[in-house]
């Protein structure tokens, strides 16, 4: 074997092991449903099915994320008593402040929690709306 094949085969044995390193997460979400997290919430789907959710996070965060105009806005649910969304921009009903509308979701966001009968999770562009409440 020359030296420039050794070389040629050592290169592509490490591309594919940078590689196959990286997929070592693909598919799983334990680490995001396993957050603890002090907020339970009611949430309805597109199909108008309502469900209880204990432990809620999006993400694996306790806050929303969302665009307003060019700038990314953070919320925490701490400050958030209801989230409507319609084609994938939200509208937040504070605790304190009034409303802020016209809110871009990521369409590739999640949330997390668990529920009476076992761990739940769904998109949030599939949610209609979602009402918080602290943990019991």
């Amino acid at each position: 074997m020359s030296a420039r094949s050794g070389f040629f085969s050592v290169g592509v044995l490490l591309f594919l092991a940078l590689f196959l390193m990286g997929m070592s997460g693909m598919g799983s979400v334990s680490g995001q449903s396993a957050a603890a997290s002090p907020f339970d919430a009611k949430i309805m789907d597109t199909t108008k099915s309502e469900l209880e959710i204990l432990s809620i996070t999006i993400d694996g965060k306790t806050s929303f994320n969302g665009y307003m105009g060019k700038g990314k806005v953070q919320i925490p649910f701490d400050n958030i008593s209801r989230i409507d969304i319609k084609e994938d921009i939200a509208c937040i009903t504070m605790k304190d402040t009034g409303d802020i509308c016209n809110l871009r979701i990521n369409g590739i966001s999640r949330i997390y929690g668990k529920t009476s009968f076992g761990s739940y999770q769904i998109s949030l562009k599939d949610i209609l709306w979602i009402e918080f409440t602290k943990a019991r």
